[in-house]
């Protein structure tokens, strides 16, 4: 039995303690985070290369971990330029009122607990990334393929999700990912040339300088992360893709875990991806069909 059966499996008793003890422990890393790291904090840090979109001169100085730094496709740039119009006080809340926006579709009732025991959400709405922008993309990419478009336009190696859809074969899916992230490199080149080509330019550049904030480099994350995403895809394991997607990030910092966030969603809806005929399926109709079926199972949201 695998370590989430066992954990379905739980009496409810034992499944609300665990709960409860991971919430307990969230919420206190997030008090402390504010009151205790808060002055010490550089707030919003990321959210400076938004404010600093130069749709004149978007790439210079686009180098990895260098400040305001835009690395992402012109684009992201298009469509971020807005907030650069904004002043800083309007454009944190703008972008606040964005990332809780994404919180709350991907957590739905639930989204107040993400918010206040689910440590990375807090450090990415501190941060202004786009960790959970990427989180939001990966949640519906699964259901509308279209949607992995914005992970291959932004950091770009996390697509390496769309191995869920080869691993399932599904090659539709596949087909979509893949053809409506052509049709905006399409579209944008014929409006730009010039810009996607310094894009290009600078992912290759960026390549090849080493990150030293990862402990572990990307050219060795990046084939474990295509696993985990085909593993996810054959089991019918859907939360590990955005666990694919933290391994095949350029850079993973701290924040960056708050591409977990869509893990829950995911797996509060794990028998919707359960595939006739799969081993998941044969599973859950083996512990149906068996004594043990009679112990209380608790129903997770």
């Amino acid at each position: 039995m695998t370590t989430p059966e066992r954990f379905v499996n739980l009496t409810p008793i034992r499944r609300r303690a665990i709960r409860d003890g991971l919430l307990l422990s969230g919420f206190i890393f997030n008090v402390v985070l504010v009151v205790v790291w808060g002055p010490r904090l550089f707030l919003w840090i990321d959210a400076r290369t938004w404010a600093a979109i130069d749709l004149g001169n978007l790439y210079r100085g686009a180098e990895l971990g260098a400040d305001r730094a835009f690395l992402y496709s012109p684009a992201v740039a298009w469509l971020m330029a807005p907030l650069s119009w904004l002043s800083w006080p309007a454009l944190i809340g703008v972008l606040t009122a964005l990332n809780l926006a994404a919180v709350g579709i991907m957590g739905r009732r639930y989204a107040p607990l993400l918010i206040v025991a689910f440590p990375p959400v807090l450090l990415e709405l501190l941060n202004g990334n786009i960790q959970l922008f990427m989180a939001l993309a990966i949640w519906a990419g699964l259901r509308w393929p279209a949607a992995w478009a914005f992970i291959l336009l932004t950091k770009v190696t996390p697509g390496i999700g769309i191995a869920w859809f080869i691993a399932r074969r599904e090659w539709r899916n596949v087909a979509i990912a893949l053809g409506a992230t052509g049709l905006v490199v399409v579209l944008g080149a014929l409006i730009a040339p010039q810009l996607w080509l310094d894009w290009f330019g600078t992912l290759v550049r960026a390549s090849g300088t080493p990150a030293t904030s990862s402990v572990v480099p990307l050219p060795v994350r990046l084939p474990i992360a295509i696993l985990l995403a085909w593993y996810a895809g054959r089991t019918d394991r859907a939360w590990l893709v955005p666990v694919a997607g933290l391994v095949a990030m350029p850079v993973i910092w701290l924040q960056s875990t708050a591409l977990l966030t869509a893990c829950f969603p995911l797996w509060w809806d794990r028998a919707h991806w359960v595939r006739a005929g799969t081993p998941a399926d044969r599973r859950g109709s083996a512990t149906a069909a068996s004594p043990s079926s009679d112990r209380p199972v608790a129903q997770l949201p």
